[in-house]
């Protein structure tokens, strides 16, 4: 149903632009809309949760410039849609592009619109809206400031489950990528969430650094994983600083092993993404790992000065 969504649409673009004038399309302004449809369908169902967004011949995320350019061509021909020429085809396109972009509730409102029209979308817009419905509900579910971390946990898990359960309805879709990075996304909110408490609730330091670690080990084909990696580095790291704070090294309260633990999490994450040749996360990792090693020295030499 999905793919015989764009199969009308690309139709319907193509019969209403049949007589649209030549465009130099790398570097002339888009004038057709069969132009513009192209491209998204082109891209729409790229993995974007193992890869990068594709980009046009500007540099731009493809999915980005494509809401720009149809937003432009109804202000440039605004007097011919305004009509409600093709208007069906532009809603769907911008909705493809919204999804895309994680702007799920504004999509929804552009497929709810298509549903309303006697178009051939009709029926592929209605599974749209429906799933960007589900997408929504499950980005809507943030815990409250200062909520008991034993709620936050509770509600992280619900929305996990609708997540994962909307990940098997739309599997072989494209929405199963879109769903998928959601899904990543909300795993990223939990760590973070109680990363940012650990720092004021000691106790949660092992809440957090689990919740890091199941970030990493479920994403692992993630193209954000080097990201999660660095994120569990500066945690650890964060953590030893918090602890030489807590107990001076030259002190008797200062147990090597516990800082150790730390000190050892954190140079084994940089380390490792140093190791990943091409990557921009690379150089970060690099960088992070030398300053760190400077601040173990520093508390080595405090605790066993020379």
């Amino acid at each position: 149903m999905l793919k015989r969504g764009w199969v009308i649409l690309l139709a319907c673009a193509i019969s209403a632009c049949a007589s649209a004038p030549e465009t130099n399309s790398r570097y002339g302004a888009t004038e057709s809309i069969l132009e513009v449809v192209s491209v998204l369908r082109l891209h729409i169902g790229d993995d974007t949760y193992r890869f990068p967004p594709a980009r046009d011949f500007t540099g731009k995320n493809v999915y980005r410039t494509t809401l720009n350019r149809l937003e432009s061509l109804e202000q440039i021909h605004d007097k011919k849609f305004s009509s409600g020429y093709l208007i069906d085809v532009i809603l769907f396109a911008k909705a493809r592009a919204l999804e895309r972009l994680a702007e799920f509730e504004v999509a929804g409102q552009y497929y709810k619109r298509v549903t309303d029209l006697d178009s051939p979308l009709r029926a592929a817009a209605r599974i749209g809206e429906q799933v960007c419905k589900h997408l929504n509900n499950a980005a809507a579910m943030q815990p409250e400031s200062g909520i008991d971390p034993s709620r936050a946990m509770a509600l992280y898990d619900k929305r996990r489950a609708l997540l994962e359960k909307l990940v098997t309805e739309v599997k072989d879709t494209h929405y199963e990528i879109v769903a998928l990075e959601e899904l990543e996304r909300a795993d990223r909110e939990r760590a973070e969430h109680f990363g940012a408490r650990a720092r004021l609730d000691s106790w949660l330091e092992i809440v957090a650094l689990q919740q890091y670690q199941h970030l990493v080990q479920r994403h692992k084909l993630s193209k954000f994983r080097n990201r999660h990696l660095l994120d569990l580095g500066d945690l650890y790291a964060a953590l030893s600083r918090e602890y030489v704070q807590r107990n001076r090294p030259s002190s008797l309260t200062f147990d090597p092993a516990t800082f150790d633990e730390y000190s050892f999490g954190a140079t084994r994450l940089y380390e490792s993404v140093t190791q990943q040749d091409g990557a921009i996360e690379k150089i970060e990792a690099s960088r992070k790992l030398e300053a760190y090693l400077a601040f173990t020295l520093q508390v080595h030499d405090e605790k066993l000065p020379r």
